[in-house]
C-alpha cells in the first residue's frame, strides 16, 4: 500500500447520522436514476449501527474544543 493511500485512511473522518437521517437520505436517492445511486446506497445500507454501550453524547455537534462554533 502506498504512502498516500495509508495517510488518506489515516485522515478519514467518521461521522454519526441517526436511523431518520440515513431513512431521509435513502429516500431522496431512491427519486434518482438507479445507475447514478446504486453505490452510494449499497455503502449506506452497510453501515454498522453504534454500540449501544456508547453514547452518541460524546459528540458535539457544532463546536469545536475552543467553544467556537465550527463552519
Amino acid at each position: 500500500m502506498s504512502k498516500d493511500k495509508k495517510q488518506q485512511e489515516v485522515n478519514e473522518k467518521t461521522y454519526l447520522i441517526t436511523s431518520t437521517q440515513l431513512m431521509d437520505i435513502m429516500r431522496y436517492l431512491m427519486t434518482r436514476p438507479y445507475g447514478e445511486v446504486v453505490n452510494i446506497m449499497n455503502k449506506l445500507s452497510k453501515l454498522s449501527p453504534l454500540d449501544p454501550r456508547i453514547s452518541a453524547e460524546f459528540v458535539k455537534q457544532g463546536e469545536s474544543n475552543d467553544g467556537k462554533e465550527r463552519r
